[in-house]
Formats: C-alpha cells, sequence, structure tokens
C-alpha cells in the first residue's frame, strides 16, 4: 500500500511572532521620548493634586485614590500588563511592613497602583531632591532616610514605626536599591528591627518582570509583562532580636522562590 510520506513544513509561527516583536520594539522607539515627558509631566501634576489633597484632608482616602492612579496610569501608558496573585493573603485591618525585591523603577509603579493596602514608602534622601515630587511626597507623609548619616536614619525608622502604629503599611526594598544583575541582594536590617520593635507582620512580596521593561541605569522603557505574587505573611512575635537572622531568610526565601516566574 502506497503511503503518503510525512512531509514537515517550516514553521512561520516563531518568525511571524519575531516580525511583530521588532516592529513593536521600533515604533516603541519613536514614543519613548514622548513617554518621558508624559512620565514626567503627570509625576508632577499629580504629585502636587495629592500633596493639596494631603493638606485638605489628612486622615482621608483621597491620597490613597490618587497614588494607585498614578501608579496605573504610567503602567498603562508604558504598555505594561499587569497581574496580582495572592491578594487573598492580605487582611485589609492589618498594617504591614511590606518588603519586595528591586529591579527597577517600574517596581514602584507596580506596588503603589496595585498592592491592596494603604502605603506609606521609606525612600532614599536622594528623592527628595526631585523637584515637586521630593516635597509632594514628604507632604503626604512618606519617609525619607539618609542611609550616609545612622542618627538620622534611626530617627527616619521610628517616624515609620510611628505611620504603621497609625495604621499604614509602610513599604522597604530590603536590598536598598535596584539589583542591576536581576539577583536578590543582600537585605538591610532595619526594616527587620522596625517589624520587631513594632510587632507588626512582614508580607514578604516578589515583584517580577520589571527589569525587563526598564533595568537599572538604563533609559530604553519597553512595553511587557509584570507580576506581583504576594506571599503569606509572616508573623514575627516568634522572633527576637537576637533571632533576626532568622527572620530575613524566612522573608528572603519566599520572595527569592518566585523571582524566576517570568
Amino acid at each position: 500500500m502506497y503511503r503518503i510520506p510525512n512531509i514537515k513544513f517550516p514553521s512561520y509561527g516563531l518568525k511571524s511572532e519575531r516580525i511583530r516583536e521588532r516592529v513593536i520594539r521600533s515604533a516603541f522607539y519613536l514614543y519613548r521620548p514622548v513617554l518621558v515627558v508624559l512620565i514626567a509631566l503627570n509625576t508632577a501634576i499629580i504629585s502636587t493634586m495629592a500633596a493639596f489633597a494631603a493638606y485638605l484632608d489628612p486622615q482621608g482616602t483621597g491620597v490613597e485614590s490618587i497614588s494607585k492612579f498614578w501608579g496605573k496610569l504610567n503602567l498603562m501608558l508604558s504598555g505594561v500588563s499587569m497581574s496580582v496573585s495572592g491578594d487573598e493573603l492580605i487582611d485589609e485591618n492589618q498594617p504591614y511592613i511590606v518588603m519586595a525585591n528591586h529591579q527597577s523603577h517600574y517596581d514602584v509603579f507596580a506596588l503603589i497602583g496595585y498592592l491592596p493596602l494603604p502605603l506609606k514608602w521609606v525612600m532614599k534622601m536622594e528623592l527628595r531632591e526631585i523637584p515637586i515630587f521630593g516635597i509632594a511626597c514628604e507632604k503626604i507623609g512618606h519617609i525619607y532616610i539618609d542611609r550616609g548619616n545612622s542618627e538620622k536614619a534611626q530617627k527616619s525608622l521610628k517616624a515609620a514605626g510611628e505611620k504603621i502604629r497609625a495604621g499604614s503599611s509602610v513599604v522597604f526594598f530590603p536590598e536598598g536599591t535596584r539589583s542591576a544583575d536581576g539577583k536578590l541582594q543582600s537585605f538591610k536590617k532595619g526594616g527587620f528591627v522596625m517589624a520587631l520593635e513594632a510587632k507588626v507582620p512582614i508580607l514578604p512580596v516578589t515583584v517580577v518582570g520589571g527589569r525587563k521593561i526598564l533595568p537599572k541605569g538604563s533609559l530604553r522603557i519597553l512595553p511587557g509583562n509584570m507580576k506581583i505574587i504576594i506571599h503569606e505573611p509572616i508573623p514575627v512575635t516568634e522572633y527576637t532580636y537576637e533571632t533576626r537572622e532568622k527572620l530575613i531568610e524566612q522573608v528572603r526565601w519566599r520572595i527569592e522562590k518566585d523571582m524566576e516566574y517570568m
């Protein structure tokens, strides 16, 4: 019996996908200068709005709503698709110390826009110098930390502790700066000490995808996908100052295990 030979035709799916990606990158190359201007303008405008909202209604939810809009707006303008998992693990009536990995400026947009908590940020002092944005963040209640002055840094951590006791969750990037190679760097201890003193649970969060959109040291913004993975909160009541290294290891393990998700 004659059999029809099994002829394998070349696959054009991969080739068309590469062409599509090149077209998108080329279009985004032309759009990128416009995007940078749009981000700068909306940051100045929205920062001013948030500062006024904080002045008019310090205890209200206006600032939080404006901040979330800012984060989501800039992700949308940048062509970033977001997804969130683990949000059911959050108790909205419980303040947390949120600890997340840090690879890109876009981690900030993602966390502000999509983490379902009222947030205050511990920020490096250098950001205070950004026109409008720096002053607005101070008026809103975010906390600047001078990493070169241990005495001032301790005062900043105490201020962060007061925010937590008032019901706000505080965000730390325990690495202290963005990772250039995507690997998790060593953790600073300040946030863990504060968690132990305030007896507030730590909420580990893994942010994935930001480095592909805007890596450290680059202005080449590209569209892409990001994901926030929220892990189970870690109570700190079973840890002490002497055993804080075990707490650090536990938080680090939870964040790091999903960093290669995408």
